[in-house]
């Protein structure tokens, strides 16, 4: 069985995954906010669709419903929208990485930052 973080790595995979969500960010690969990330994943370009921690039931409820649908795998991340704003340079709760190299990191990372796992996840 796998054991959880602790504190000191948690904190070292956070900085690790918002730094790479900023890699992202230069290198074009993220469409920042829910209609961007949405079209992203209807237009089979997301690879994950991904979202801050205090994004509303409804919104993740709707975000795991257009990821399902374009068989986009869908995480609700252990950072606020305050981190992610400072890591993309831009404020977004919701996003979509078009990358699959960043998608599957930054996925890794979210995974070892959180503690809930992802029941929607679409592996290939």
């Amino acid at each position: 069985s796998r054991r959880s973080p602790s504190p000191g790595e948690r904190g070292a995979a956070m900085d690790k995954l918002l730094s790479l969500l900023g890699l992202a960010r230069r290198a074009g690969k993220i469409e920042p906010g829910f209609d961007a990330a949405v079209s992203a994943a209807r237009g089979h370009k997301a690879a994950l669709l991904l979202a801050a921690r205090e994004i509303s039931e409804k919104t993740l409820k709707n975000l795991r419903y257009e990821g399902d649908r374009a068989g986009v795998p869908t995480l609700r991340g252990n950072f606020g929208m305050e981190e992610l704003g400072r890591a993309c340079g831009m404020r977004a709760g919701v996003l979509a990485i078009t990358d699959k190299g960043f998608a599957k990191a930054v996925k890794e990372l979210a995974e070892a930052v959180t503690e809930e796992k992802e029941e929607h996840a679409h592996d290939d």
